[in-house]
């Protein structure tokens, strides 16, 4: 096979304007919310335009989450902005996800969220039928499933694990059925073959593995189906995540899950892939580029890292908010000493020491810089950092609480190992890269 390039770009969230983002109610959704609702239309226009100026590369992927919420006005209009990029010379490969229909659309003016019209699943397919479904080899309708071949000798299996909420985040068996035939007719034409799925399908960070909709159902037995029929390589979104994993099927088999972070918001990445030959992949990450707005005297990565930072803390306030009684008192003296602490008096209350060069580093902060360097991948909090060495004691010191939680946890008998799941969150000691790596498929 020749080499092949192109761009991944995933979880666009493409929101309308003209519909409303601003206002009281916007203002109290996106305190909690990591990512760019009123900037996201520029954002993408930006991205795309720097994509359209590429003469090597005529590919654009894209897995999911293209809208917002389903708005049937920014489904209309991100659409136009597809169009003009197939008009620069590009192909152009989607699949949509379950924020793409019906999920509660609605514009913010003033103090309310407002109901605008939306996006069934049946009209998906018609919307974006020009950007993959049009030059479909098998389209499974069930699902917007499809198979294409994206360039001479190279074909995509392009999942949708998310067209239906019984189902959500699952390639069941009927699915992989129809996935064997497929893959089998591209093995027989001699054809290099990877997948596309919104969800990911290796959890991207450890402690993902316990979060259901963090990860593609049953994640073992898909990555195992795949590898062990041929398909090495996916490349994934929905957790706004930068992170490439590997897993080997019982019969010692490779499968890579390159998953992609959210454009529109921190860490605001998309990859620049090339397929060099049935074994090799060299994977570069972008930053999104300057979109036109005044930031304050901020670059791009700062603002959204401070939105990213900011969104954090507030999700955790949020959680330390409301019950009753007893666990409304605990979850209040939390709060206290999570906003007002630094971290060498929380060390000084539970007998711990704190290195001297984050001792005065508010918990809040750390908190908040922590939550965004998890998602920016090649997580820097690795063992003989002060950061890693602060959180390997605070577990320690609750490690009864986690045995007991482990024991909860547990499925077919196995416990996880909740401290090293977290220390495997916080720090990237896989040996490579989650931004810019050569990966090998060791077919």
């Amino acid at each position: 096979m020749k080499p092949f390039k192109f761009y991944l770009v995933t979880d666009t969230h493409y929101f309308e304007p003209s519909l409303g983002c601003s206002g009281e109610a916007y203002e109290n959704y996106m305190r909690n919310e990591m990512y760019c609702l009123a900037e996201s239309s520029e954002i993408v226009r930006a991205v795309f335009a720097r994509i359209a100026e590429d003469s090597e590369t005529d590919t654009v992927i894209i897995p999911g989450d293209l809208s917002k919420d389903g708005e049937k006005q920014s489904h209309i209009s991100f659409i136009k902005e597809l169009k003009k990029l197939k008009a620069s010379g590009k192909k152009v490969f989607v699949i949509t996800a379950g924020h793409d229909y019906n999920d509660n659309p609605g514009g913010y003016v003033g103090s309310e969220k407002v109901p605008v019209e939306g996006t069934t699943l049946d009209e998906l397919y018609d919307l974006y039928y020009e950007f993959g479904y049009s030059e479909a080899l098998s389209v499974d309708r069930q699902t917007l499933s499809y198979v294409a071949e994206v360039a001479e000798g190279v074909r995509m299996i392009a999942f949708n694990c998310d067209s239906d909420r019984s189902l959500k985040g699952n390639i069941d068996d009927r699915l992989l059925d129809w996935a064997k035939t497929e893959i089998d007719r591209a093995k027989a034409d001699g054809c290099f073959i990877f997948a596309i799925n919104h969800y990911p399908i290796i959890p991207p960070v450890p402690v993902f593995d316990l979060i259901g909709d963090a990860h593609i159902k049953n994640w073992r037995r898909v990555a195992s189906f795949l590898a062990d029929n041929g398909v090495h390589l996916a490349f994934t979104g929905h957790m706004h995540i930068q992170s490439i994993n590997e897993f080997y099927s019982d019969s010692g088999n490779k499968f890579v899950d390159i998953c992609t972070s959210v454009l529109v918001g921190s860490p605001a990445k998309y990859r620049h892939i090339t397929i060099e030959d049935e074994n090799t992949v060299e994977i570069k990450t972008v930053d999104v580029p300057e979109f036109g707005r005044d930031l304050g005297g901020k670059t791009p990565e700062e603002f959204f890292d401070a939105r990213a930072e900011w969104a954090a803390v507030n999700r955790i306030n949020r959680a330390l908010g409301g019950s009753e009684g007893m666990v409304k008192f605990l979850k209040q003296r939390a709060s206290k000493i999570f906003n007002n602490k630094t971290l060498g008096q929380l060390g000084r209350m539970l007998c711990i020491k704190v290195d001297p060069s984050i001792k005065d580093k508010k918990f809040t902060t750390f908190a908040g810089e922590m939550a965004r360097d998890i998602f920016k991948g090649d997580q820097p909090y690795v063992e003989g950092t002060p950061e890693y060495d602060a959180v390997n004691r605070f577990l320690s010191r609750f490690g009864f609480v986690l045995g007991k939680v482990s024991k909860k946890l547990a499925k077919d008998g196995e416990a996880p190992d909740l401290k090293a799941m977290v220390l495997g969150t916080i720090g990237n000691s896989k040996g490579f890269s989650d931004n810019n790596a050569t990966v090998k498929l060791d077919k």
